[in-house]
């Protein structure tokens, strides 16, 4: 039988990644992931408004 040190880390990583994938499942389900990327674009429309207020300003 394989020494607890080879096989438990092993299962260790088993039972991580199983964990990782219920959260995942999870939040799928739940609606978690639902609309994230909308605050990166309310960052990138922030910009792009700045950036043509700045141009305006500097002719």
């Amino acid at each position: 039988m394989p020494d607890f040190s080879v096989l438990g880390s092993y299962l260790v990583g088993l039972m991580m990644s199983i964990g990782a994938v219920c959260v995942f499942v999870w939040a799928v389900l739940s609606g978690a992931l639902h609309n994230a990327d909308e605050a990166s674009l309310n960052h990138y429309k922030a910009e792009i408004e700045n950036e043509r207020r700045r141009q305006a300003g500097a002719q």
